[in-house]
């Protein structure tokens, strides 16, 4: 490719669908490369209103010129059996994957290829200099050398810029995504482990700077797509011999650098490559393995099942495994309530659920009454068994939401929408309830993903943009902005249809490569 760029002209007469900005000005794009800096596909936002792209990363130039936020570009991995492709016959039924209960001799190949991804966020984006003034004094006040000491003395070799990256993803991105502080913390579970393999080093610190540009509410640098990069090569080269617990810890940070920027992807690939790599290890070893591991495998079954609900696909993980997995629960080192604010008492119950719903068409009545029931029925203990009116809230949320979930997945073509309307109103109303600056009302994102899609009064519809957008600022996961531009999606279905029985699922379709991650 030469260093001069051939230039080329789109025009659309057309409105954002978003941003109401007419799109009929002339953009002037380069020719798309296949380096580091150009994508070869258009963008999420692109693509969502079929705008011409030129495909520049991070940000593409129509997203600036229009004054929007650009969706960023996906990629695609796959992972592969010895150069072949893996088949769904791998999945094993059972826990012990050889007789004698030695590690498997099969071995795994990571590959990675370009996707095109669809309907991502769009909206604009605004500086918050006091945010980034208490970012900076935090910076200088935190000690990075003395935070990270107790990980490993070999970080004092480090350049400061990088002792400063892994200092704010202890800090400021480890617990964003708990209810509260747990001794096993799934993503500090990675920093002992940096120097088994650069791949986890890359992939925090793309990690760290991306939630931080988030924060900030600032532009990301070209930097992130390098380290990723960077960690995706490594681990590439790494991953036949790496250890268990470090291909464990580097495929959730995968996970993670691409969850923050959006909740839409193709989260399976890495589900299916941590349950190969847990086959090739010898899963009966896992009982014997410390709780870090185990509280990154919780994490894992919880992205699992949250992603199989929305997509009607099934979970990538057998039950036996997750069976097995929560057997090892301690509520002082880590939990499922924890992890993500969801009662454990029902984990396998809602795992029930996502499995049922992967062949909802020919589910019998009684089997779909049966999961109904134990809903129904539940009654969740608090922490330590003492009256937390906030966590009373959130397990309510969460057993009213499976209930709609429920309905909607399973009685399909049935006239629910007086029944779906009053669920939903109850729920949007016990998420209001829930301090706005708690860490238990965040856990809620799902049941009011599920109660948004419901509603038609203005005054609920805001309550649930008012959540999403205060926790895409507080957080800095741009999950939140994928609800918003979903449930946006849905409302307008409803207001040009008022007379039909809309739901989420005209939109999530189950044949989609892709799904949502709200969870």
């Amino acid at each position: 490719m030469s260093g001069e760029r051939q230039m080329f002209s789109v025009t659309s007469g057309e409105l954002n669908p978003t941003s109401g900005v007419p799109v009929s000005t002339t953009l002037r794009m380069p020719r798309r490369t296949n380096a580091l800096g150009w994508a070869r596909t258009d963008c999420h936002t692109c693509q969502a209103t079929s705008r011409g792209c030129d495909r520049r990363r991070p940000i593409c130039g129509p997203c600036i010129s229009l004054g929007i936020v650009c969706g960023g570009f996906v990629q695609k991995l796959n992972w592969q059996n010895q150069g072949q492709q893996a088949s769904s016959e791998d999945t094993p039924g059972g826990l012990i994957t050889s007789s004698d209960g030695k590690a498997c001799s099969k071995t795994t190949e990571y590959v990675f290829v370009q996707e095109d991804g669809r309907d991502k966020k769009q909206g604009g984006r605004m500086a918050d200099q006091r945010r980034r003034l208490n970012m900076r004094r935090w910076v200088e006040h935190a000690s990075a050398s003395s935070l990270l000491y107790s990980y490993q003395p070999d970080y004092f070799h480090l350049p400061s810029s990088t002792l400063e990256q892994l200092a704010f993803f202890t800090w400021r991105f480890s617990p964003v995504t708990l209810t509260y502080t747990i001794e096993a913390n799934p993503w500090q579970a990675c920093l002992p482990q940096i120097d088994r393999a650069p791949c986890l080093l890359f992939a925090i610190r793309a990690l760290a700077v991306r939630h931080r540009a988030h924060l900030e509410e600032s532009p990301e640098s070209l930097s992130v797509l390098e380290l990723k990069h960077q960690a995706l090569s490594s681990y590439s080269q790494l991953l036949a011999t790496v250890p268990l617990e470090v291909g464990i810890s580097t495929s959730l940070l995968l996970l993670a650098i691409d969850y923050t920027e959006s909740a839409y992807g193709n989260w399976t690939v890495h589900l299916q490559g941590v349950l190969k790599m847990i086959q090739a290890a010898g899963s009966l070893q896992l009982g014997h393995a410390d709780m870090n591991l185990k509280a990154q495998l919780a994490q894992l079954i919880w992205y699992d099942t949250v992603i199989a609900l929305l997509s009607r696909r099934g979970p990538v993980f057998p039950r036996t495994y997750v069976e097995h997995i929560l057997s090892w629960k301690s509520d002082v080192q880590w939990s499922m309530l924890a992890l993500s604010g969801f009662p454990d008492a029902a984990f396998l119950d809602m795992y029930d659920i996502a499995e049922a719903a992967a062949h909802a068409s020919s589910l019998s009545d009684g089997d779909a009454t049966s999961l109904e029931m134990k809903l129904w029925l539940a009654q969740f203990d608090t922490v330590g068994q003492i009256i937390d009116k906030e966590m009373s809230a959130l397990t309510e949320c969460w057993r009213l939401g499976l209930l709609l979930y429920c309905i909607r997945v399973f009685h399909q073509g049935e006239n629910m929408k007086k029944r779906t309307r009053q669920l939903a109103e109850e729920i949007i109303w016990l998420v209001h309830e829930i301090p706005p600056l708690s860490d238990k009302q965040k856990q809620a994102a799902i049941p009011l993903f599920l109660a948004a899609c419901e509603v038609q009064s203005p005054r609920f519809r805001q309550i649930a943009i008012d959540f999403c957008e205060r926790w895409k600022k507080r957080s800095g996961l741009w999950l939140n902005q994928t609800i918003i531009d979903l449930v946006r999606r849905v409302w307008a279905l409803l207001d040009e249809n008022p007379d039909k029985d809309i739901w989420w699922g005209d939109l999530v379709e189950p044949s989609s490569e892709l799904c949502y991650l709200f969870g």
